[in-house]
């Protein structure tokens, strides 16, 4: 489901309909794994939700990361196939998978320490606007602050660093965002002005003693 061009006022009117059409098919779902052991209704989830899960596990752990995303993606729907039978519909699925898949992630993160000292070129390649043309002077000098902004960013707590990661880097809506936490749409958007007053405060003293 594309949700990128909601607004948040249209969140409690136009995203129920689809959020509890989507509910009911995933329960459909669950109960075909649950009851009849069909392999197809598991691989079913896994289309419907593996690029979501990606996305989120990439953004807890940073865009250096995907590598380590891809697998995080492929053990989060191992532990669902495993557990599947422990889930009791006290939530949506989705609120299940996401959580699943953000403590997943957030613990791969912590147990290898995962920082971003330098940025591949790839990645860097990708953030800089093409308007800047073949001026060599002006894309070196745009890489550079983009380093030191995902260099400042991944230091950034939990969980300001994932939302910000999520809005800006995958282009998350703030409905999107608030579903894949868990959590309400005016506490993402609490989050993502106190991250970018974090981010920006760092930025400025970097500046200062720089």
């Amino acid at each position: 489901m594309n949700t990128a061009t909601w607004t948040l006022a249209d969140w409690t009117i136009s995203a129920r309909a689809p959020e509890r059409a989507r509910a009911k098919d995933d329960r459909s779902l669950v109960e075909g794994i649950l009851a009849r052991d069909e392999e197809e209704c598991f691989d079913r989830l896994v289309e419907i939700y593996k690029d979501r899960i990606f996305h989120l596990a990439v953004s807890v752990m940073g865009p250096g990361c995907a590598a380590e995303a891809e697998d995080v993606t492929q053990e989060v729907f191992i532990q669902v196939y495993r557990k599947l039978s422990t889930f009791r519909h006290e939530s949506g699925f989705s609120t299940w998978l996401y959580r699943i898949t953000y403590n997943r992630a957030l613990e791969r993160r912590r147990k290898a320490r995962f920082r971003l000292p330098h940025q591949g070129e790839e990645v860097l390649s990708s953030m800089v606007a093409s308007a800047d043309g073949a001026d060599p002077v002006r894309i070196a000098m745009k890489r550079q602050r983009k380093r030191i902004i995902l260099e400042t960013l991944d230091g950034l707590d939990e969980p300001y660093r994932t939302v910000i990661h999520l809005y800006y880097w995958i282009n998350r809506s703030v409905a999107e965002i608030a579903e894949q936490l868990g959590t309400r749409p005016g506490t993402v958007k609490s989050y993502l002005y106190r991250g970018r007053e974090r981010l920006a405060a760092v930025l400025r003293k970097e500046q200062e003693d720089g």
